[in-house]
């Protein structure tokens, strides 16, 4: 019913004689309409519109508890809890309770790294856009898979999203694009970089050999 009340919010009643007849007549939603208007301008610091109500704040009611709980504290935004909210069991092929996890592990990412909205938004995509080839590749694949292994190519993990941006900046810088002194200073940084790479290399060397 809020839905139609959005509609001929919006519309004019000229707009709205095509299609086929509604299930409430024009004149209780505009009744409903102007009512919940009144609320809203009386409720609302910031007098939000009947189509921002029913857009985005009734989807609250179907959000999970530790979304509204973050949006409650002020951590996230609105937004921000739409985003956390797509994350869903049904969506991931998971259990409630890791889909939970999963939102808790990219909620502490995004507060960390101090993340925009829409940085939020592509990490969520990302998520649903691995969990969807994944499912694809279940479908043809039929050795089991252990739930437990760790993918260092989560979305979630705020080192392999460093990692990843930081390869995107590279892409992008030709030989001219830095100074000598610039060329010194990666060199510098990059030095206990490298040397963390490199013990690492050794330990799975010393594993390999051990198997």
């Amino acid at each position: 019913m809020l839905r139609a009340v959005r509609h001929v919010s919006r519309y004019q009643a000229s707009d709205t004689k095509r299609g086929r007849p509604g299930r409430w007549k024009r004149e209780e939603l505009l009744a409903v309409g102007a009512r919940l208007s009144h609320i809203l301008q009386r409720e609302t610091p910031s007098h939000i519109s009947i189509s921002s109500f029913v857009d985005h704040y009734l989807r609250l009611l179907d959000f999970p508890s530790d979304v509204l709980e973050a949006l409650s504290t002020g951590d996230i935004n609105l937004f921000e809890a739409e985003q956390l909210a797509r994350i869903s069991p049904e969506r991931l092929n998971m259990s409630p309770v890791q889909a939970k996890r999963a939102r808790a592990d990219l909620l502490d990412t995004h507060l960390q790294a101090r993340l925009s909205g829409e940085r939020l938004r592509q990490r969520v995509a990302e998520l649903l856009r691995a969990s969807s080839d994944e499912a694809t590749d279940a479908a043809e694949i039929s050795s089991e898979i252990d739930l437990e292994d760790f993918d260092p190519y989560d979305p979630t993990h705020l080192f392999w999203d460093q990692i990843k941006q930081l390869g995107f900046a590279l892409r992008d810088i030709r030989r001219g694009d830095v100074l000598d002194e610039e060329i010194d200073e990666l060199l510098q940084a990059s030095e206990p970089v490298m040397a963390i790479l490199a013990r690492i290399q050794r330990r799975k060397e010393r594993k390999t050999l051990k198997l």
